[in-house]
């Protein structure tokens, strides 16, 4: 190894001692030492008083950066006067490689020396280029000291460069020879092969050679033999160059777990709108999941992959350590063990290092800009109130606590709101299930089951396909907007003194009756539209029996065929079910009924299916029926649900 550091000290204070131009032929070309194409042009440019883009240059001996920044050699460049060509500056030695080739460029000769013989290669000159001079070859022979070669294939190469090696002469074994040094790294890891530069007819080792001089040092593994190759094919001489490299062990990495979720729910994030802007409704506050729902995958460990030295011995490695994963409630492992999967729908958690499933979303207080729209597959109990313009949906049930806004409520089951809803005519509240309040004040609610009141439903639009009960409470009354529902509404009362005007309809399906007045409204515009088509088209048809017609009127032809036969198909398809619908409604409303337990005031507008009635003087404990194509009034009939649902709108608790 000391052999090694004083050579490569040896070899740096050569560099540093480089002379810039080694030699001038002649007053064209110079010859330097440059670690860059651009460092040898200046030099060269400086040197023979010229600018740099009348330079071109020949690599004529490769450099090397050399080991651990010790042993940097320059190139050797001939540099030498030419037409102006394109300057590449910056480049490197590999750089300089994929360089395009100048038009004109002289012959160039080389002459090595191997086991097989000594070998000479001729390249042939390019363009304008010279050829090379057979002196100049038996020059460089006779100071190498080969005297003994083949002189007539000498002289066919240079009259016919065939641009390969070929050989000229048998090799002389000599002590001239190149010497190979190998040193080993403390390690064991790496072997660096020192080639010395041979004198005179002295040759270079082949490749074989070399691998079995490292073979005798023990080095028996990670041999580079392109790596050899390339150092004699590109006479990388006394520099130390890699020659064979053992493994690095590679310890596996442990077992890990992916959440596909957000485990660090301490901080809440909002989306970001388009425009930058931060919306507050939007949070990543509830983790929702569907029964199914892979939670978490299991990475496995991997196995550590053993080292080897470049003498052979292995380096054991470390194999990963692998882990279990741990279900929580509502979950379960899959068949292979590697995943978490959810059982229910609901809220995805990671408490006390097991991921479960809460089939509940609780909010402690208010939803507000705290929480942001709230969005869960499971039941929803808020403590405290749902504010104006926020939204909570849910695909089970949803108990609020306190009031509800200006806001949107909806729920897959039924809505229990303890307190009361104060919508400002722009609240939404929708339920597939039942809905429970002490209050509706101007707001829109509608329920596929029973809406149960216990206090009052003032100037509200208030739809249900069972029955509306305003009963159990104080006041318990209806007054102002539009109540409907399907089978009855009962309240104590229903309408006001003050004569406000309260719209109550039973025995027909709202939703229905919706949809049949949108079909009708579109029937009649296409019904209008039709005719207006009509006369276009015959004049158009009347010119197309006469002959083509121009483009422009072709194309309207086309789009008022096709407009007219798309018409009569939805015309067709809406009187079918306008058809239904009707025989649906018609269905309906046989033993529907309006009843007050107190009053019905002036005022207020009674429709039973399709019967109408408007109270024009107070009626005190009745009940309104249809009978007869008439609306009849009997005494105050109690529902038969009336005291069960009240009941369970006071005492529902949380709905798991």
């Amino acid at each position: 190894m000391e052999l090694l550091k004083d050579f490569l000290q040896e070899d740096q204070k050569k560099e540093v001692g480089l002379k810039e131009i080694l030699a001038e032929p002649e007053d064209s070309e110079v010859e330097v030492y440059a670690f860059t194409i651009e460092d040898a042009l200046k030099k060269a440019a400086e040197a023979l008083n010229t600018s740099i883009v009348n330079l071109e240059y020949e690599i004529l001996e490769r450099g090397s950066n050399g080991f651990f920044g010790i042993g940097k050699k320059p190139h050797r460049i001939l540099v030498r006067l030419t037409s102006p060509e394109a300057i590449f500056e910056g480049e490197t030695l590999e750089e300089a490689e994929v360089a395009p080739v100048h038009l004109d460029q002289d012959g160039s000769f080389k002459v090595v020396v191997r086991k097989d013989g000594v070998m000479l290669k001729v390249n042939p000159p390019k363009g304008k280029g010279k050829p090379v001079d057979l002196k100049n070859i038996q020059a460089h022979l006779s100071s190498r000291e080969i005297t003994k070669y083949n002189e007539s294939v000498v002289k066919r190469e240079v009259e016919y460069p065939s641009g390969k090696y070929v050989k000229i002469a048998d090799y002389i074994p000599s002590q001239y020879d190149s010497k190979v040094q190998v040193q080993i790294s403390p390690d064991e890891m790496k072997a660096f092969v020192t080639i010395t530069k041979p004198e005179k007819y002295g040759r270079v080792p082949n490749v074989d050679e070399i691998i079995s001089l490292l073979k005798s040092k023990n080095v028996v593994y990670g041999i580079k033999e392109k790596a050899i190759e390339d150092a004699i094919e590109n006479e990388v001489f006394n520099v130390p160059f890699i020659a064979a490299e053992g493994d690095m062990p590679y310890d596996g990495k442990d077992a890990q777990v992916q959440f596909h979720f957000k485990v660090d729910t301490d901080k809440v994030s909002f989306k970001i709108k388009e425009d930058g802007s931060i919306d507050f409704h939007e949070t990543d506050l509830i983790q929702s999941v569907v029964a199914g729902q892979i939670l978490a995958t299991k990475i496995p460990a991997e196995r550590g992959k053993p080292g080897k030295t470049i003498t052979g011995r292995v380096i054991p490695a470390k194999d990963g350590k692998d882990i279990k994963l741990s279900p929580g409630n509502n979950t379960h492992l899959s068949a292979d063990g590697n995943q978490i999967i959810s059982d229910i729908n609901g809220q995805v958690i990671f408490k006390n290092n097991k991921v479960q499933v809460e089939p509940v979303f609780e909010v402690t207080g208010d939803v507000d800009l705290t929480t942001g729209d709230i969005n869960f597959p499971g039941n929803v109990i808020i403590h405290g109130n749902v504010n104006d313009t926020f939204k909570v949906y849910a695909g089970g049930n949803i108990e609020i606590m306190g009031n509800v806004g200006k806001a949107e409520v909806v729920a897959e089951g039924n809505i229990v709101i303890r307190q009361g809803v104060q919508g400002k005519d722009e609240g939404k509240i929708v339920s597939a299930g039942d809905i429970f309040a002490k209050f509706i004040e101007r707001a829109n609610v509608r329920a596929e089951g029973y809406i149960i009141v216990t206090e009052v439903i003032l100037h509200s639009n208030v739809t249900s396909k069972k029955k509306i009960i305003c009963q159990g409470g104080k006041r318990s009354q209806i007054a102002g907007g539009k109540v409907r529902a399907l089978y009855e509404i009962n309240a104590k009362y229903i309408g006001a003194e003050a004569y406000t005007e309260t719209i109550v309809e039973v025995g027909t399906d709202p939703e229905a009756e919706d949809r049949l007045n949108e079909l009708i409204k579109r029937r009649d515009e296409i019904q209008k539209e039709l005719p207006e088509i009509l006369p276009q088209l015959t004049y158009l048809t009347d010119l197309l029996s006469r002959g083509p017609l121009p483009a422009d009127k072709a194309e309207q032809y086309q789009m008022l065929t096709t407009k007219q036969t798309e018409l009569k198909n939805e015309l067709k398809n809406i009187e079918e079910e306008i058809v239904h619908i009707q025989e649906y409604l018609d269905s309906l409303g046989k033993d529907a009924k309006i009843s007050a337990s107190k009053n019905v005031y002036p005022g207020v507008k009674i429709r039973i299916k399709n019967e109408y009635l408007l109270v024009k003087s107070d009626y005190k404990y009745v009940t309104f029926y249809r009978e007869g194509g008439m609306i009849k009034i009997s005494p105050y009939e109690k529902t038969k649900e009336m005291d069960e649902k009240i009941k369970e709108a006071s005492t529902t608790k949380r709905r798991g």
